[in-house]
């Protein structure tokens, strides 16, 4: 992204020279122009490349994730996927109802009774 809009900038900061009058370095503010214009689109696809590979990336980081956390978390994953994203949410508004009753419906996922004592 910085060498997408630095060379945006550079290349606008050209064309406004050229705009401004005869100058006597107008082939190499044109050059400037003509190559940048022509980068910003490599970067950009560059840019959302490395964007799909890092929402991948962070993507199989919290699947991998899931299980300890509930587990720390004291819940057990339910079997449907839509059941887990509604548990998932719940736990996520722990943070702002901590004892409010609509904590309570955390409950039908709650992990049993372990038989260890540590």
């Amino acid at each position: 992204m910085a060498l997408l809009s630095g060379h945006v900038a550079v290349a606008l900061a050209a064309a406004l020279a050229l705009a401004a009058g005869s100058r006597p370095d107008r082939l190499a503010l044109v050059g400037t122009l003509v190559v940048l214009t022509l980068l910003v689109p490599v970067w950009y696809r560059s840019a959302v490349t490395a964007t799909d590979e890092w929402a991948a990336a962070v993507r199989a980081l919290v699947n991998t994730g899931r299980k300890p956390l509930a587990a720390s978390l004291g819940l057990a994953l339910p079997q449907t996927l839509a059941a887990e994203r509604d548990m998932w949410t719940m736990v996520s508004r722990l943070s702002r109802i901590a004892y409010h009753e609509r904590a309570a419906a955390l409950d039908p996922y709650r992990a049993g009774p372990t038989t260890d004592p540590f």
